[in-house]
């Protein structure tokens, strides 16, 4: 038994799918609404679809050994732009296509940052942070930007309300991605680079590869990924503000960390940020449907960071002595 913990604890998500599906089993029993088909797909998945989206890429940055603060940012500055060239009226393709772009150029000037004026990652991305809502709010005046009710409108908002054999789009989306970027993460040398730059990158360096170059990627995969969110959030608000996504870094960082992903790189899977997300999901879910105040979801959900936090510690530490 003691062998099994151990192997579970060394597998980074293992804990926290244990602890999704109890925590999923005492709401359970708190509200029969909970495991309804409505409540997991159209209420649960799709609030924690935007956080994993955003967490692929994050935790892409931090599996290479960098940090990415700005998410929330960007995703609400990508879901302005999108919305602002909606409003100019750009068909739906390209105005999914300038939110898409926003985001990229954002993942390029964390890159650069990070990797040309070479600033901690900690203070280059909380610099951004600033900076993107700062623009967020300049470009607008502050004020809230409605596509027009025409068709390419209409088709924006569909991304958000929109379902697939009762599925919501976002959700839909959310599994593509996962399976994108896993099969990257694991069947490419691409992958094999961003664990061995978060593991070693000096190491990583000696072996050839440009380290820049792999920096700058994963900061863009980020920048991108954060943009779809945001443009799917917006969607489904069917009104961009300049505060939307305010905030949801510490969510999507806390779901990758729950999740397993490494807080010194090296170490995480997509999986993980799936399932870190979904028990953040679940929590949010549990807290309404108690008729808890919103407060405890923050309480609980700083508890489970630093639970996150303490285990993968000790993931380390078993790793270093299982290897001694």
């Amino acid at each position: 038994m003691r062998r099994l913990l151990a192997e579970l604890v060394l597998v980074p998500w293992a804990g926290v799918l244990v602890g999704l599906v109890v925590v999923s089993v005492v709401v359970s029993l708190m509200s029969p609404y909970f495991l309804t088909f409505g409540n997991i797909l159209g209420n649960v998945a799709l609030y924690f679809s935007w956080f994993a989206i955003a967490g692929f890429g994050e935790a892409l940055v931090m599996i290479g050994g960098g940090l990415d603060l700005s998410v929330g940012s960007v995703m609400g500055f990508s879901g302005m732009i999108a919305a602002l060239a909606l409003t100019a009226g750009a068909p739906l393709w390209l105005g999914i296509l300038a939110g898409l772009a926003a985001g990229a150029a954002a993942g390029v000037v964390n890159g650069l940052a990070v990797t040309r004026l070479s600033l901690n990652p900690f203070i280059a991305t909380l610099a951004t942070l600033g900076i993107f809502r700062g623009i967020t709010y300049g470009i607008v005046q502050g004020q809230a930007i409605t596509p027009a009710s025409d068709v390419a409108g209409t088709e924006f908002a569909a991304l958000g309300t929109g379902a697939l054999f009762h599925v919501p789009a976002p959700v839909i989306v959310m599994i593509v991605l996962a399976i994108v970027l896993y099969v990257a993460l694991n069947h490419t040398p691409f992958g094999r680079h961003v664990y061995a730059l978060g593991g070693n990158e000096g190491a990583t360096r000696l072996l050839g590869l440009d380290v820049r170059r792999l920096k700058m990627i994963v900061y863009v995969i980020s920048g991108l990924t954060a943009a779809i969110g945001g443009i799917l959030l917006t969607a489904r608000a069917g009104t961009a503000l300049p505060d939307a996504a305010e905030g949801y870094e510490l969510q999507v960082i806390a779901g990758v960390i729950i999740g397993g992903v490494s807080l010194t790189g090296g170490q995480g899977t997509i999986p993980g940020v799936l399932i870190g997300a979904a028990l953040l999901g679940v929590i949010s879910n549990g807290i309404v449907l108690a008729g808890l105040a919103g407060y405890w979801q923050q309480l609980i959900t700083g508890l489970v960071i630093a639970a996150a936090a303490a285990l993968d510690v000790l993931r380390q530490r078993l790793a270093y002595l299982r290897a001694a």
